[in-house]
């Protein structure tokens, strides 16, 4: 009498380590893209608060660079609201 033990047991051969290592990839990836996504979101609202972003026209000459200082700026204090410790090291590396 086969009670279904030993087709389960032909699905349990995976490699676990190859599965979590799969698993881990993904993880990753998917860490990575989250937080790139937060990046993108942070330097959009830095862009409107800078006054930069909606029904703004082209930007000539050294308005270009202008703007991109003002919203690195803005970029770089609201990162620094949401992750104070990377900003930390790398004050510490510039120390060095």
């Amino acid at each position: 009498m086969d009670n279904g033990h030993e087709h389960d047991a032909e699905h349990e051969e995976i490699d676990a380590t190859e599965l979590l290592s799969e698993l881990g990839a993904d993880a990753r990836t998917q860490i990575f893209l989250s937080m790139r996504q937060q990046n993108l979101e942070l330097l959009e609202i830095a862009a409107r608060v800078a006054g930069y972003a909606g029904e703004h026209g082209p930007l000539k000459g050294d308005e270009s660079e202008k703007a991109m200082r003002t919203i690195w700026k803005l970029y770089s204090e609201f990162y620094s609201w949401i992750d104070p410790e990377e900003i930390e090291e790398d004050d510490e590396e510039d120390d060095e």
